[in-house]
């Protein structure tokens, strides 16, 4: 992970600039306008984004979210994010970068823009969850601090948005 986190000093939880900017290439972003994109610009974006995902689940997790380390099939050690997690992060942040930074789009990708968007908050929202938990994090205890946190009731989180 080359880019890494001012706030934290780990690494984005969408990876790198250019996971983001692959996104951006998905969503038929045109390559004059892809080439103005800039390494800052998106870190920028990534750290809005990384900050407000740790303030929805920081009453269920402690905050910010560690990455965990798994073996690959070669047999090396790499650290990631889990996988709906990364993805979340990486269309919010490119959908955010889409919206604000980028002018004159069509009406097809600012609505497909919109809908990534609140596609990707609702999947954060739902990490929440008594039923949704994110592998490798730790949670935090409401009730007691002689049980577990796996064993206590769920705090009931607020509706869907």
């Amino acid at each position: 992970m080359a880019d890494l986190s001012p706030t934290t000093g780990e690494g984005f939880y969408s990876g790198t600039w250019k996971d983001v900017k692959d996104v951006l290439g998905v969503l038929d972003v045109d390559e004059g306008k892809l080439a103005t994109l800039n390494e800052p610009t998106v870190n920028k974006y990534q750290e809005m984004v990384d900050r407000e995902i740790d303030a929805v689940l920081e009453e269920l997790y402690h905050t910010p979210l560690v990455a965990m380390q798994r073996v690959m099939p070669d047999g090396t050690t790499k650290s990631v994010f889990p996988g709906d997690l990364r993805r979340a992060a990486r269309y919010w942040t490119a959908c955010l970068l889409l919206l604000n930074e980028f002018q004159q789009l069509s009406q097809n990708t600012t609505e497909q823009a919109t809908t990534y968007l609140e596609d990707s908050r609702r999947q954060i929202y739902a990490m929440k969850r008594y039923n949704h938990r994110v592998p490798g994090q730790r949670r935090k205890s409401h009730y007691s601090r002689t049980i577990p946190p796996n064993f206590q009731p769920p705090s009931i989180p607020e509706q869907d948005f």
